[in-house]
């Protein structure tokens, strides 16, 4: 039947409402209390974010009023790289998109079988904002089925996921089953590229075999950058190559990437079948990645810290799928090592993890972990520069330094500039597997490191090369391997490893200070040529974001000295100081902790109007050492004249609260 449409009513509705056709610059809004035949105004909203997805286009945004969403959201248009879609929490509010309710699981894209499905779901889609969001308590028995907070898929340009909170997503047929936090895959020739998950965090997941957050098959040039991520029982963040079959054969690997600038804490698989109740899982792992930059992250109280490896052997000699050099000559698979490739894992600070500090190479030789699928690869050209190693191996497992299988000295990997202090087990490097032919000594290149225990180097426990731990002392070790020739064994001088949380920057008079080395040239390993330190492997700036170089000279460690005790400050800045009846103004308050031991800062903020609670928001992380918060700040809130606003942050496990000096916005 034909539908006749009055022209003064369609004229009136076309007045009120946004333009559905040119929307570049158009706000929209979604509401607990809108009406999907709404038009979609502030006074008029929407009532599902789904149907706000499928009514907007290039340049739109969707403002989601606070409130609970019981709804799976599909993405199903793509903005530009100059008009991308954005999809927020109305600023000031935050918005829930809630599982609880929702059926687990469809599959996305429908075509594919997968049975995974996200609370957000973007497949084959570009340049869209997802912000500010709760995404949360989503959850499956069913093991076929994948429940995801965020689930990205197929190829695209221009993701970005900022400022999210992800949270109880899980899976409790845990033996066979998986749920992700984030979750991004990578499946067609065309890459998922310039893709950013930053500012979130995600957290008290139950993923079974699966990640945290991850990266997989044809991701590139993306970064995972300032995140929290924590209490979850499986790796915190991967970068995943060779996985099949997620990406075609040569276009399978997660590469050109950053992972900088986040907190990763309380990761386990000791209460996780799906990883055999075992002490397995890491807090940042390359899996087959290549071309990857891992520094500045703070990690702690994981099972491993950060491994460079891959689990899979289906490529050609050279530990590629590729013929040629640098992803060239013809795709192809075989029955070889494949290598997690060119990492470069610098600045970071790792303490208190369960098994091990920093590990390389495949866990085993060559094993099936099920039918087709041969397990091990190794890593090479892994460049370990700079990082510190602080009482890992807690539960008497690896050591603050592990060397697996398949790395040997064609694979050129290093280890330099590093501190590694043990704790109560005394395990400094573990390198159990002996040389062969085919991988011949070394399994890496050591030198510059500073190397101490309290209880002092013990033969047949401080250190195991190439399956040998009977060194008389460490000098017979320095001696009979011809590694870490330059490496002093003595005590760093940390600042205070007593304070909550530990400070780890080195004292003035550390031996560690100006000791190091920086004649590693970027050929033997990755620089990022797009990245902050393009000409030099050791990175422009240190963990706490100290120029990384002292002139020509270099400290060992995460840290160039400053011997700074711990300190914690809150800065509360305005958008503009006067403020005009009717106008509107931004609070900001931002959490920096020296010299950061505990990582980026949690907990809240109260925004205080004089004695007057305005607000209280969460904080989001900016860095490893850093997290602010904003709230609007309306006219109509103030006084005439001169108004007086401190921000108030609550504290945390490890820092103590604090108040920011007072401002001044003045209403004329």
């Amino acid at each position: 039947m034909q539908r006749v449409v009055c022209p003064a009513l369609a004229a009136v509705f076309l007045m009120l409402a946004p333009s559905l056709t040119g929307q570049t610059g158009a706000t929209f809004y979604v509401s607990t209390t809108g009406n999907d035949a709404n038009a979609g105004t502030a006074a008029a909203p929407w009532l599902t974010i789904q149907h706000a997805a499928d009514s907007v286009s290039a340049g739109a945004t969707v403002d989601v009023f606070a409130g609970v969403y019981h709804e799976s959201v599909n993405l199903p248009a793509s903005g530009t790289a100059s008009a991308p879609i954005t999809f927020q929490s109305y600023p000031g509010q935050t918005a829930v998109i809630d599982g609880s309710g929702v059926t687990c699981c469809t599959s996305n894209p429908a075509s594919s079988g997968n049975q995974t499905q996200g609370l957000i779901n973007i497949v084959n889609q570009s340049y869209i904002i997802v912000r500010g969001f709760e995404i949360r308590d989503f959850t499956t028995s069913n093991a076929a089925d994948t429940p995801a907070g965020v689930w990205i898929t197929g190829s695209g340009a221009g993701v970005q996921l900022l400022n999210n909170l992800v949270h109880n997503i899980t899976t409790s047929s845990q033996t066979d089953g998986n749920a992700f936090g984030i979750a991004v895959y990578g499946t067609s020739q065309t890459p998922i590229t310039g893709l950013v998950i930053s500012g979130n965090a995600v957290y008290n997941l139950k993923t079974g075999d699966s990640e945290s957050v991850n990266v997989d098959g044809n991701v590139t040039h993306f970064a995972i950058t300032n995140n929290v991520v924590h209490d979850n029982d499986n790796i915190g963040i991967a970068a995943i190559g060779y996985e099949e079959p997620v990406g075609p054969v040569g276009y399978d690997e997660a590469m050109y990437g950053e992972i900088s600038g986040n907190t990763i804490y309380n990761i386990s698989g000791i209460d996780n079948p799906g990883e055999g109740d075992s002490y397995d899982a890491d807090g940042i792992y390359c899996d087959g990645c290549a071309y990857v930059t891992i520094e500045r992250n703070l990690i702690h109280n994981v099972d491993y810290g950060i491994e460079v490896a891959s689990e899979h052997r289906r490529c050609l000699s050279n530990g590629t799928e590729w013929s040629g050099p640098n992803n060239t000559g013809t795709p192809g698979t075989g029955t070889y090592p494949c290598d997690g490739r060119y990492v470069t894992v610098r600045n970071n600070v790792i303490y208190d993890s369960n098994a091990g500090g920093i590990s390389i190479g495949g866990y085993a030789n060559d094993i099936e972990v099920s039918p087709g699928d041969i397990c091990c690869g190794g890593a090479a050209h892994a460049v370990i520069v700079n990082n510190t190693l602080y009482n890992n191996s807690t539960q008497d497992q690896t050591g603050e330094f592990q060397i697996q299988y398949h790395s040997g000295s064609a694979q050129g990997n290093f280890f330099e500039n590093n501190i590694v202090y043990a704790g109560t087990f005394n395990a400094w490097i573990n390198s159990f597997v002996p040389a062969t032919t085919a991988y011949p000594a070394p399994p890496a290149t050591l030198n510059w490191n500073l190397y101490y225990s309290t209880a002092g180097y013990v033969p047949g426990t401080s250190i195991e090369w190439l399956g040998v731990s009977s060194f008389a002392d460490y000098a017979a070790y320095q001696h009979a391997t011809g590694e870490d020739a330059d490496s002093p064994n003595a005590n760093p001088l940390f600042v205070d490893l007593g304070a909550t949380p530990p400070d780890f920057d080195i004292a003035a008079g550390s031996p560690a200070v100006n000791a190091g080395s920086a004649s590693l040239s970027c050929s033997v390993g990755w620089c990022d040529p797009a990245g902050s330190s393009p000409n030099s492997i050791y990175g422009s700036t240190d963990f706490f974001g100290n120029p990384r170089m002292n002139g020509s000279s270099i400290d060992i460690g995460a840290y160039q000295s400053t011997g700074v005790a711990n300190s914690l400050s809150v800065t509360l800045t305005s958008g503009t100081s006067t403020l005009q009846p009717g106008h509107s103004t931004t609070l900001t308050a931002t959490v920096s902790a020296s010299p950061g031991g505990g990582g980026a800062p949690g907990g809240t903020i109260n925004f205080m109007l004089g004695s007057t609670l305005l607000k209280t928001e969460t904080l989001a992380p900016l860095s490893a050492t850093e997290s602010a918060a904003a709230v609007p700040l309306r006219a109509s809130q103030l006084a005439q004249g001169a108004n007086t606003l401190t921000a108030v942050y609550s504290g945390s496990a490890v820092y103590g609260s604090s108040t920011s000096a007072p401002i001044t916005v003045t209403l004329q």
